[in-house]
């Protein structure tokens, strides 16, 4: 069964400190992203919320201070821990990085013992969700998933029949255009009745003009439009409650706690409701597959627990 690692984001101008700092924390079992200027971070929480920032105070561009700051001023960020990492040692220097929004402060030249400690001390004391919440919602939760993938592999399938192709064909198509031009960069905005729909880096983003209604799926192995990953439930569990749809109680959930959703996947993963996503069949595109890391599925024991709510 996967494993579902902490990710932590590591943001220093000085190429050398992330390097390092990225090796000492991916040999303790984390993820590790990682930004050379302060302007990084944000684009890179489009796509996923880290669980952890270690950021370095003074930077070009924005330091780590005015990145807190932004970070504060979003429920969506304001709850991640932040340890802050830099040569500015004094007294005053301390006691502002802790005022201004800091968890944990480490002076450079740092030690491994010193970064480790400070996740763990971080980590360990965020509020989490007790055993209780996480069954209490873990049906709905569940549920999101599986919406999500439906509406996602409905409008897939309406999309690759205009043009003539099956959805599996549809999907490896524009995969192999993000990969011949730039991963992260919009793919063509497409329309059709009220939708619209455009790639950006592995994911599908469908829109609805009239409804305001969004569905973002990240594309699968195999050319499957049924998979799932941690950032994308979020988003459409966000959207749905938006819109007052569905969903609100969990949207609460997630706004106050920015590691709600990946507790809530890996309880999924542990009860065997989903499981990493496979090819369906053999596939021409095994190339592509490789690039496209983790992404999960309804499993048979999740779809016989739907059917029983």
């Amino acid at each position: 069964m996967a494993q579902i690692k902490k990710l932590v984001l590591v943001v220093d101008d000085e190429p050398d400190v992330v390097r390092i700092v990225k090796t000492m924390v991916e040999a303790e079992g984390y993820e590790v992203l990682c930004a050379y200027d302060g302007l990084e971070v944000f684009p890179q929480l489009h796509e996923r919320i880290p669980d952890l920032i270690i950021i370095d105070r003074i930077m070009p561009g924005m330091g780590g201070m005015e990145v807190i700051a932004r970070l504060k001023e979003s429920p969506k960020t304001s709850s991640i821990p932040i340890i802050m990492l830099t040569s500015m040692d004094k007294l005053d220097d301390v006691s502002e990085g802790y005022q201004k929004g800091a968890d944990v402060y480490i002076t450079k030249p740092f030690t491994k013992a010193q970064i480790l400690n400070g996740i763990r001390l971080v980590l360990a004391t965020r509020p989490a969700l007790s055993e209780k919440d996480l069954k209490a919602h873990a049906v709905t939760f569940l549920r999101a998933c599986s919406e999500l993938s439906r509406r996602t592999e409905e409008l897939v399938g309406w999309f690759a029949a205009q043009e003539g192709l099956s959805p599996s064909a549809w999907l490896y198509r524009w995969l192999e255009l993000r990969i011949d031009t730039d991963q992260n960069q919009l793919g063509s905005l497409q329309k059709a009745p009220e939708w619209r729909y455009c790639f950006r880096g592995w994911g599908v983003d469908f829109e609805n003009t009239k409804t305001g209604e969004l569905v973002d799926l990240a594309i699968g192995p195999g050319g499957r439009a049924d998979t799932f990953d941690e950032w994308r439930v979020q988003c459409y569990m966000e959207n749905e409650a938006q819109r007052g749809v569905d969903f609100t109680d969990l949207n609460k959930i997630i706004q106050s706690r920015s590691d709600a959703v990946r507790m809530f996947m890996e309880y999924l993963s542990r009860q065997g409701w989903i499981e990493p996503a496979r090819p369906k069949k053999a596939q021409e595109g095994k190339d592509l597959d490789a690039q496209l890391g983790d992404r999960w599925v309804i499993s048979e024991k999740g779809a016989r627990i739907l059917q029983q709510a």
